[in-house]
C-alpha cells in the first residue's frame, strides 16, 4: 500500500551554530552538542534516504534514528528555555525543513503564486494546475512534485517538524506491516458476512492478526505524537508564520484523525476476524464503518480550514487518500446496512444500499492512480456482485418494494460508534542534565 505522505527532510546544522560564543568554550557542553549534531545528521541520512517504501527494516532504522536525536533535542530545548540569557548573543541558526505534504510546483496558468512567511521563516512560491474532485477539493496536477522548505531561527520549529518526522515514521511502519493485507483483508470481511464464507486458516489467521494489532498500535501512538505537537510545540511558534502549513493545528488535527481512522480500520478487521462466538451481527461493523468514515471527514474539514492558497499547495497524494478513503469506507459500510435491511425484510432498501456501494466502489476504481483503486475493484469483483444480484432477485420475486433514492439511504443511516481509537499519549524521554 503506497503511503500518502513523504518524510520531511532537513540541512547540516553545525554544533558552532547551536551555542552563543561564550558557551563554546565550555568544553563538555561544546561535546554534547557535538554529539547531538551526530545524532541530527545520522537522522538526516536516513530521511533522505528513506522515501515512500514498504521495507520495514529500513524503516525502523529511521524511527530509531529520530528517536536518539530526539533525546538530545528535548534536552537542548530543556537548558535553552534554563539559560535564555546566555543565548540572547547568540547569532541566529536557520532551522531548514522540506514539507512532508506540501509539492513545489511551478503553476502553468499563473494561479496563486503566494510567497509565505514574513517572521520568522520563509518559503519558495508555489503554484499549480488544479482540477475538482468528488469532494469539491482542488488538487494539484502536473508540473515537479518537489518538496517545499522552509526556515526559521525557532528551536520548537526544529522539534516540531522532528516530531512530524517521528509520527510519519510511525505511520509508515504500520503501513508497511499490512501492506501486502489491505484488499485481501478487506474483501475477506465482507467474504465473512456472506452465507457459505469459508473461514479462514487459523496458523495465518493469528499472523495477520497480530500484524493488524502492531499496525494499529502504531497508528494510535503516531495520533499521540501528533497531539504533542498541537499542545506543547504549536503554542510556542505563535506568531512565527513558517513557509509551509506543516505545523499548524489544522494539519496536525488531520494528521491525527487520518491515524486514529486506520488505526480503527485495523480494529475492525480484527475484530470481525476476532469473534469466536460468532456474535458479530451486520449492524456493528456498519456502525463501525460510519465512524471511521466520519474521521476522515473531519480530516478533510481540517484541510479545507487553510487558506486558498496553501489548501491547493497540499499534496494531492494526500487529498485523494482521504477522498477515496472516505468512499471505500462508506461503500463498505452500505454493504453491512444492506445485509440488515435483508435481514429485515425490506428488500428494496437492500437493494438501494447496495447499488450506492457499487456506485461509490465503481467511482473509485475509475482512478488509476488511487491508493484505494485496488481495493474498490477486489471488493467489486469479490463479494459485492453476488450479493447485489441475490438483493435483487430478492426483491424481483419477494419484495416488489420501491428501491429508494440516495437522499432517502443516507436519512436512515445509523450513528457512528467508535473503536479503540484514542491516541496513545507521547512522551518525551527523561532529561539528563
Amino acid at each position: 500500500m503506497r503511503y500518502y505522505l513523504r518524510n520531511p527532510k532537513t540541512k547540516v546544522i553545525s554544533p558552532s551554530a547551536l551555542l552563543p560564543p561564550a558557551l563554546q568554550r565550555d568544553t563538555e557542553l561544546y561535546g554534547r552538542i557535538s554529539k547531538m549534531c551526530t545524532m541530527r545528521e545520522a537522522m538526516r541520512e536516513r530521511l533522505k534516504s528513506q522515501s515512500k517504501t514498504d521495507d520495514f527494516s529500513r524503516i525502523s532504522a529511521l524511527m530509531s534514528a529520530i528517536q536518539a536525536y530526539l533525546v538530545e533535542l528535548h534536552w537542548y530545548v530543556w537548558y535553552y528555555e534554563n539559560n535564555t540569557d546566555a543565548f540572547k548573543d547568540m547569532a541566529g541558526v536557520d532551522f531548514i525543513w522540506k514539507s512532508a505534504i506540501v509539492s513545489k510546483l511551478h503553476d502553468a496558468m499563473g494561479l496563486s503564486r503566494t510567497r509565505y512567511g514574513k517572521r520568522g521563516g520563509g518559503a519558495e512560491s508555489d503554484g499549480g494546475n488544479t482540477s475538482s474532485t468528488g469532494l469539491g477539493a482542488r488538487v494539484l496536477g502536473g508540473g515537479s512534485n518537489k518538496q517545499r522548505r522552509t526556515q526559521s531561527t525557532s528551536i520548537y520549529m526544529e522539534l516540531g517538524f522532528t516530531l512530524l518526522a517521528l509520527a510519519i515514521a510511525k505511520s509508515m511502519a504500520a503501513y508497511s506491516k499490512v501492506a501486502t493485507l489491505d484488499t485481501e483483508i478487506e474483501c475477506e470481511t465482507m467474504n465473512a458476512m456472506t452465507p457459505g464464507a469459508q473461514v479462514a486458516n487459523k496458523d495465518e489467521d493469528d499472523k495477520i492478526l497480530d500484524a493488524l494489532r502492531r499496525a494499529a498500535l502504531e497508528l494510535r501512538e503516531a495520533a499521540g505524537v501528533f497531539q504533542y505537537i498541537i499542545d506543547h510545540v504549536l503554542p510556542q511558534l505563535r506568531g512565527i508564520r513558517l513557509g509551509v502549513p506543516d505545523l499548524t493545528p489544522d494539519i496536525q488535527y488531520m494528521l491525527q484523525m487520518l491515524s486514529l481512522a486506520d488505526a480503527d480500520r485495523l480494529s475492525v478487521r480484527v475484530w470481525l476476524r476476532n469473534d469466536k462466538h460468532h456474535r458479530k451481527t451486520p449492524n456493528m461493523p456498519a456502525n463501525f464503518l460510519l465512524c471511521i468514515q466520519e474521521r476522515y471527514s473531519n480530516a478533510v474539514t481540517a484541510l479545507r480550514m487553510l487558506q486558498s492558497g496553501e489548501f491547493r499547495s497540499i499534496s494531492s497524494d494526500i487529498q485523494n487518500y482521504m477522498r477515496d478513503g472516505q468512499l471505500v469506507i462508506l461503500a463498505q459500510a452500505m454493504v453491512y446496512l444492506a445485509q440488515v435491511h435483508s435481514d429485515n425484510k425490506k428488500y428494496g432498501y437492500a437493494v438501494g444500499f447496495m447499488r450506492y456501494a457499487r456506485d461509490l466502489l465503481t467511482e473509485v476504481k475509475k482512478r488509476k492512480t488511487s491508493v484505494h483503486a485496488n481495493t474498490a475493484e477486489m471488493l467489486l469483483r469479490g463479494p459485492l456482485e453476488p450479493l447485489y444480484s441475490l438483493y435483487r432477485r430478492n426483491n424481483d420475486s419477494i419484495g416488489f418494494e420501491p428501491v429508494p433514492s440516495t437522499e432517502e439511504l443516507h436519512g436512515r443511516l445509523p450513528s457512528g460508534r467508535a473503536l479503540f481509537s484514542s491516541a496513545t499519549v507521547y512522551v518525551p524521554p527523561t532529561i539528563l542534565s
